[in-house]
């Protein structure tokens, strides 16, 4: 049992469809199934775009997303609102299925909620809720399509997980999950350092989220930022993208005379009149007579050559003969 929910070992030979009462329904994964059995297609499931970042610094943890729903070429909205708070002084913010990762974000809200209770109201810690939401990803064995970003503070400091549907989770200064996540990643990997200020973590933040944007097209909107300090002090800037100009980390500026030249092969082109003029190959041009005038035009008659492969059966009748 996890928190009152049954979990795989007690139905060994049962899916993971058919779990009991875990606050998730398969119903329409069998029903796609039978779909599919009988000749029809199976309805397309939504899914979001998305640019999620997240930031340790000094004194705290940013969760940074952008605020565009899509579902294929749709956008439903421009202004969602993507960071979901589980405690006080936790926050979440997920990628994937829109239903999926709501519903991930209830349930674990609600067990976090009951955990707090049964341990007399105290804070809870940031890594007991990603271990929550793990092993409730785990044991669907990756249909939950949800990756989230975990972060918080709690009595030993600011905290950030990056936990994948499969279950999988890593911890890490910096990450970046959604759609965007590539670009944003690269911008997190050139700009962070340890000894970041607040300021300057909401700017990296806001740049990595705004860059996720502009290469993504499901990703859109403006960037909503989530700062929680390590006093338990929440705060929700919302910034709009600044347009930075692009920079390049490494100038390339070669200087003249460093590459030696080693050789020189220079190939001659016709232009195309000459190209024209030239005589066809296997013969030479006569002056006077043009390129296209044969041997037998000329009332000359052309050597016929000896076939190679007739030549020894020839000297062999020679030899008889003598």
């Amino acid at each position: 049992m996890f928190n009152g929910l049954p979990t795989l070992m007690k139905y060994p030979d049962r899916s993971p469809f058919l779990c009991g009462p875990s606050g998730f329904t398969f119903d329409n994964c069998l029903r796609n199934k039978q779909l599919k059995e009988n000749g029809l297609e199976e309805p397309n499931s939504f899914t979001t775009g998305t640019t999620v970042v997240g930031i340790v610094f000094d004194g705290g943890v940013i969760i940074g997303a952008e605020s565009r729903a899509t579902s294929g070429g749709i956008v439903f909205s421009k202004t969602c609102r993507k960071i979901i708070e589980l405690q006080a002084n936790i926050f979440a913010a997920g990628a994937g299925t829109a239903r999926d990762t709501k519903a991930l974000v209830e349930l674990t809200r609600a067990q976090l909620e009951l955990h707090r209770m049964n341990t007399g109201f105290r804070k809870v810690p940031v890594c007991c809720a990603n271990q929550m939401i793990r092993q409730l990803l785990f044991r669907f064995n990756g249909n939950i399509d949800a990756d989230m970003i975990i972060g918080g503070a709690d009595n030993t400091g600011a905290h950030l997980f990056c936990t994948r549907s499969d279950g999988s989770t890593d911890t890490a200064p910096f990450t970046s999950i959604g759609s965007g996540y590539q670009v944003s990643m690269s911008i997190l990997e050139s700009r962070w350092s340890e000894d970041l200020s607040e300021e300057s973590a909401c700017a990296l933040a806001c740049d990595a989220v705004a860059a996720g944007m502009k290469n993504d097209l499901c990703s859109g909107g403006k960037v909503s930022l989530c700062v929680v300090r390590c006093d338990f002090s929440v705060q929700w800037p919302e910034q709009l993208p600044r347009q930075v100009p692009p920079t390049r980390t490494y100038r390339l500026s070669p200087k003249p005379g460093r590459t030696t030249i080693l050789s020189t092969l220079v190939h001659p082109v016709l232009s195309w009149r000459g190209a024209l003029a030239l005589p066809e190959p296997g013969g030479s041009q006569e002056p006077g007579r043009g390129p296209g005038t044969s041997g037998a035009a000329r009332g000359q008659e052309a050597p016929r050559r000896s076939n190679s492969l007739d030549e020894p059966e020839a000297k062999r009748k020679k030899r008889g003969g003598r």
